[in-house]
């Protein structure tokens, strides 16, 4: 039994999915992700930088060697009904490519 009873909505959502983006404030580089559960995704990638595991070398180094402080994991947008994820991502791709916005590999 819930505590407090003005949170039981939360048991009942269904997971936000849409486009993460992981930003380097330091060096103004990103990485664009999609995900199925934006929250989930969220904890999960922050664990696995904290534990030196995430699969993506070049932005796992930077995390380690700059800190926690100046990283950002965000949602940048959210899937609409009649989107595919694949498509979003695509999509946001091309806009930070098209504004010249550094992305990781």
């Amino acid at each position: 039994m819930l505590k407090n009873p003005n949170l039981s909505h939360y048991l009942n959502e269904e997971p936000t999915k849409g486009i993460l983006r992981i930003y380097n404030l330091q060096s103004d580089k990103s990485l664009l992700l999609k995900s199925e559960n934006i929250i989930e995704d969220s904890k999960k990638i922050r664990f696995q930088l904290d534990l030196g595991l995430y699969s993506n070398a070049q932005l796992q180094t930077d995390y380690s060697e700059i800190g926690l402080e100046l990283f950002a994991i965000e949602p940048i947008c959210f899937l609409k009904e009649d989107e595919s994820l694949d498509k979003l991502l695509e999509k946001t791709i091309n806009n930070f490519t098209n504004n010249n916005i550094d992305l990781y590999n």
